[in-house]
């Protein structure tokens, strides 16, 4: 917007904007997951902006199952978005985007549906900024990773490398080759468990035992097959 882009998604942005201003209304901005090829208009890159007509024109290329379901998916991001807002504003925190992203699942009458998937509403996927700050100091204390982004990009001498994605395979070697500081991780998870407290009003536990914590919670929905979890109880290998 800045370079004066004014089309975003196919959507039109209007002129006098400033920065951190909220919108009128909720954008939704649509991008590929993976390298999807074949496509008109779409280039062969991941992670890139398509408008809604691309989708239209598309939708089965984009894994809808039925034209109908884009007029869906639009309906359950306003709905996560509208409900995720509503509970942080409450705490005096500001929802500002978010990552929402959709699959298809087997429901119990048999039916496929169209449902929420990954990560929803947390720091990793979206923008959460503290409410007092913003609207009374106009300041931006962003609760997200986006710190931790900034950190590596001032870190490293080629920060490009973390940029380019034509540039991937010098990334895997900058990630298996530069360990970061205990320090620079702790204060990553000091972002998640700051905003996991703030919404839950108490201190976050620490888990001794992050897989099998996991585990239970899987089992007790239902979702682990139960002669394979037993087996590995045991030591046992399963049969195949």
């Amino acid at each position: 917007y800045s370079k004066g882009g004014r089309e975003f998604c196919g959507i039109k942005i209007p002129d006098g904007l400033s920065s951190n201003q909220k919108l009128p209304d909720l954008l939704i901005t649509p991008s590929t997951k993976g390298i999807l090829t074949g496509i008109p208009g779409v280039p062969e890159v991941d992670d890139v902006n398509i408008s809604r007509s691309d989708i239209e024109s598309n939708f089965k290329a984009f894994n809808f199952s039925e034209m109908s379901d884009i007029d869906l998916y639009e309906k359950l991001l306003k709905e996560g978005f509208a409900l995720i807002s509503q509970a942080l504003e409450e705490l005096d925190q500001v929802f500002v985007d978010t990552k929402f992203e959709f699959g298809y699942v087997q429901g119990k009458d048999g039916n496929e549906k169209l449902i929420y998937m990954d990560e929803v509403g947390t720091p990793d996927s979206s923008r959460i900024w503290d409410g007092p700050l913003y609207r009374n100091d106009g300041k931006v204390v962003e609760k997200s990773k986006e710190g931790f982004r900034q950190l590596l990009l001032k870190h490293f001498p080629d920060p490009d490398i973390l940029l380019n994605k034509d540039r991937m395979e010098e990334r895997k070697a900058l990630a298996k080759d530069n360990a970061l500081p205990l320090s620079v991780f702790m204060e990553v998870s000091k972002t998640y468990t700051d905003i996991a407290e703030k919404i839950t009003g108490k201190n976050l536990p620490v888990c001794e035992n992050p897989r099998q914590e996991i585990i239970d919670i899987l089992d007790k929905y239902g979702l682990i097959d139960d002669k394979a979890h037993k087996s590995e109880q045991t030591g046992d290998k399963p049969n195949n």
